[in-house]
Formats: structure tokens, sequence, C-alpha cells
């Protein structure tokens, strides 16, 4: 194995088969015919959509949970100054 695919973390190959889930979807379609490979295309892009959606809101959740302490943080400081 060469530097390069170490250090990239490219997918490594265990007595010359990959790992299914670093493997390219459209690799596992094999002798699939067009119309069900654009289907299965369709439903990639679709779950990849939603994922990207929901890694959207986790960060949102977080970044207003974050929030929320430093406004109650400033409450509590000025509660007690006055």
């Amino acid at each position: 194995m060469n530097a390069e695919a170490e250090s990239s973390g490219a997918a490594q190959r265990n007595n010359g088969e990959s790992a299914p889930e670093l493997a390219d979807p459209e690799d596992l379609m094999g002798d699939v015919d067009e119309e069900e490979k654009q289907k299965l295309r369709e439903q990639l892009v679709e779950e990849r959509r939603l994922d990207a959606k929901r890694k959207r809101i986790r960060m949102l959740n977080d970044l207003l949970r974050e929030l929320d302490l430093v406004v109650y943080m400033q409450l509590i400081t000025v509660y007690h100054l006055e």
C-alpha cells in the first residue's frame, strides 16, 4: 500500500474485497437495468439529502442550546449584580 492511500483514509481491501459500507453504491448495482439504476440513484440522492437535513437540524439544535446557556448565564450575572 502506498503512502497516499494510507494518508487519505481510502477504503482498505481485505482479501481482494472492500467493506460493503465503503463501496460505491453504483458498484453494488451489478447487472441491474437502467430504469432500476435510475430509481436507486434517486433513492440514494434522497437519502443523502435527508441525512444532510438531519445533520443541519442537529447542528442548529446544538447552537440553540449553547445560546440558551449564554443567555441564562447573563441573566444570572445581572440578577446577582443588582
